[in-house]
């Protein structure tokens, strides 16, 4: 069975940047308290519960931070995917965090909250190797586990850099980004991931959906096919009982479906023009079919834009009439 690769990345106030200076102020007696800066693409998160003498955070008045008051062990940032009848095979992370702590507990035995890790729903201290006593300095390498960590290989203004890559093969079908926040308040972090993994070639159900709001509450959905946060790698078992299930969910919204074994690509709310050139690599579609045509443009447009954000494909490509 031809197996079909899925990405994932995250971008939380960092963007393609080799050297990054994004950060956040946590020491109160600073007169910039709860600023962020340098903050490139979406948000840096902020934990403070003291909603009384901090209201709200310059931060939030900037608009360069999510801010929690509540503090928590592990926050579930995104749901990778989730293929309920599909198993899926980790192959590679990388994660790059900027925060408040120092990253690291010695020679990466474990990880000092506030830190962003990948959870392929089993212990995700398995990809934390055992302590490396024969390497004392950084990057630290475990060519056992295939893991290697970084402490800052790079300085920023204010705060610390941890960077975690990791290779190999584990199976799972529901894949978590978490941070780990260790119940503590007043901290911070910044931070961007790439995550890899493979799937068994299989029809494909194309629609950005949210995880919580749109999939978890349709069981039916979750019958027809996997769920991932890139809106494209949704394996299923048959494509006309995914366009029916989408057909019934969702009359009003753009999506498509991708036959795999007649390479056929059926567009509901869709037209061609509307399809990007990164998805038609992806699939190799031999033809493609309009199921429905979109009686307001806005609809594929909308489709088009959420799938470009959601694949790093940014900026999108050039607005269509």
């Amino acid at each position: 069975m031809p197996l079909v690769t899925g990405i994932a990345e995250y971008f939380y106030g960092t963007y393609y940047s080799l050297t990054s200076n994004a950060y956040c102020v946590n020491d109160t007696s600073k007169s910039d308290y709860g600023k962020c800066y340098n903050i490139t693409r979406n948000k840096a998160v902020f934990v403070q519960t003291d909603t009384t003498t901090y209201p709200t955070l310059p931060c939030e008045l900037d608009n360069t931070c999510v801010r929690y008051t509540a503090t928590t062990g592990i926050r579930i940032l995104s749901t990778v995917y989730s293929y309920t009848n599909k198993q899926a095979i980790l192959q590679f992370f990388w994660t790059r965090v900027h925060t408040s702590s120092t990253g690291f507990y010695g020679n990466i035995v474990t990880i000092n909250p506030p830190m962003i890790r990948v959870d392929p729903n089993i212990n995700s201290y398995w990809f934390l190797p055992s302590p490396f006593y024969e390497q004392a300095s950084w990057p630290i390498y475990d060519p056992v586990a295939n893991f290697k960590a970084y402490l800052n290989p790079y300085t920023i203004t204010y705060g610390n850099v941890a960077i975690i890559r990791w290779s190999g093969n584990v199976f799972s079908n529901i894949l978590n980004l978490q941070a780990i926040e260790g119940y503590l308040n007043n901290i911070w972090y910044v931070f961007d991931a790439k995550i890899i993994w493979a799937y068994e070639s299989s029809p494909l159900a194309i629609i950005p959906l949210d995880y919580d709001r749109d999939y978890v509450p349709y069981q039916e959905l979750r019958n027809a096919f996997g769920f991932s946060i890139n809106g494209v790698d949704q394996p299923g078992w048959n494509a006309d009982d995914i366009i029916r299930v989408l057909r019934e969910l969702f009359p009003n919204r753009a999506w498509a479906v991708f036959d795999d074994r007649q390479n056929m690509l059926y567009l509901y709310n869709v037209t061609p023009n509307y399809v990007p050139d990164w998805l038609i690599e992806k699939l190799s579609p031999t033809g493609m079919k309009v199921l429905k045509a979109p009686a307001d443009v806005a609809v594929a447009k909308a489709w088009l834009d959420l799938l470009n954000e959601r694949n790093a494909q940014i900026p999108p490509q050039a607005e269509l009439p």
